[in-house]
């Protein structure tokens, strides 16, 4: 199976070196043909430094001088990935021991997305802080919100960090309105739309209290913003 894996990073450089070293592993033991991209979207430590020490053939490195945002990163590589299967994972490799299951399921289904809010998923956080806790609630009525606008069949949960599908033409033409973190919403949603195959992972999981969103932020109401815009555009 042929596979391109796309990583997004933002001031990564802890753990890009070690996750690779984990990633390959699996790769090497799945035998799949792969391409990795990384994509260091304007970093402000040594994110690139650390991924230019990377040295393989099969790994493409994409430096955004400025920050771009998630979204639009993946959005200007999808653009240009010729493989038949592409898996989106964020760098800290989120939900790995599902990474198996997910490119399985690539053999039967067009779109394959880890789903925290589905009945057989557990969170297994016992310790839950104040930014947890918030973080959870504006999750969950962000993911009400979109599941009352767009019907997607998802229970809400729509911004899990491991996502893989086929690559078809439609991805290739829709224009794209995210530019932070809602590139999620609209791949499902145009799955849907185009009434391509969709396969949601149960997944014991934990909210995790590291993020590049901070809440006290103005960079908060642009998100906000965005979000509304994108639910707005593709509704139509």
């Amino acid at each position: 199976m042929q596979i391109t894996f796309i990583i997004p990073c933002f001031n990564a450089s802890k753990i890009i070196n070690e996750n690779n070293k984990k990633l390959n592993k699996f790769i090497k033991k799945t035998k799949i043909k792969e391409k990795i991209i990384y994509i260091n979207d304007g970093s402000e430590d040594d994110t690139l430094r650390e991924l230019k020490k990377i040295k393989s053939k099969n790994i493409r490195i994409i430096n955004n001088k400025y920050n771009l945002g998630k979204s639009k990163s993946i959005i200007n590589v999808l653009k240009t990935v010729k493989a038949k299967n592409v898996v989106l994972i964020d760098c800290d490799l989120p939900y790995f021991e599902y990474l198996k299951t997910t490119i399985k399921n690539l053999r039967k289904y067009d779109l394959i997305t880890i789903n925290r809010k589905l009945k057989n998923s557990i969170n297994i956080d016992k310790r839950k802080n104040l930014y947890k806790i918030t973080r959870n609630f504006i999750s969950n009525f962000l993911g009400i919100l979109v599941e009352k606008k767009l019907k997607l069949n998802v229970n809400g949960d729509t911004q899990a960090g491991l996502k893989a599908f086929r690559m078809n033409s439609h991805i290739k033409k829709n224009k794209f309105f995210s530019k932070y973190y809602f590139l999620d919403i609209e791949l499902i949603n145009l799955f849907k739309k185009k009434k391509l195959k969709i396969k949601l992972i149960p997944v014991k999981f934990k909210i995790s209290d590291q993020s590049n969103i901070k809440f006290f932020s103005l960079k908060n109401f642009k998100i906000i913003f965005e979000f509304f815009k994108v639910l707005k555009k593709i509704s139509i």
